[in-house]
């Protein structure tokens, strides 16, 4: 598989989890961040794990968890798979090294978050309950002063 330097890991995914960015995302500065964002991004899981990249040549991604007893269940559903390895090795925390064609297995092991997905039937109504109350026309009681354009006034002396 044939990896960008401007590809994400929602490319890599097909979409189907959603993306957070880590922390350090906000820190850096755009011209380092942006060209590697590949590596900050990641796949939330639920009770505070998460799915990232560990490395690219060859594509390895990782699933850090504070949940060593999920961790090892995952394990035992992808240890068959070449190139997939676990880290055991910390107290309270567990790491799991796999590669791509594993990710989904993985994913839904974990608990990753799925992106939400409508259909056109969905998109409308909701387009449409938008539209509703979102312009209503009513007066909230908020009274504004409008105040006159600045070329509608410099013709009256008032510079």
């Amino acid at each position: 598989m044939l990896i960008l330097p401007n590809s994400s890991l929602t490319a890599l995914t097909g979409g189907r989890y959603r993306i957070a960015l880590e922390e350090s995302w906000h820190h850096e500065r755009p011209e380092v961040r942006n060209p590697d964002k590949l590596w900050i991004e990641q796949i939330p899981c639920r009770g505070g794990a998460f799915i990232g990249l560990y490395s690219l040549k060859p594509l390895i991604l990782q699933l850090y968890t504070p949940r060593v007893k999920n961790a090892k269940t995952i394990w035992e559903a992808i240890k068959n798979i070449p190139g997939a390895r676990p880290d055991f090795h910390f107290v309270g925390e567990a790491v799991l090294h796999f590669p791509l064609e594993a990710v989904h297995t993985v994913a839904h092991l974990a608990g990753a978050r799925m992106k939400r997905r409508l259909t056109e039937a969905q998109k409308a109504k909701l387009s449409e309950l938008g539209k509703a109350y979102r312009f209503k026309g009513e007066n909230n009681g908020v009274q504004t002063q409008k105040w006159p354009q600045f070329e509608a006034i410099r013709g009256k002396g008032i510079e």
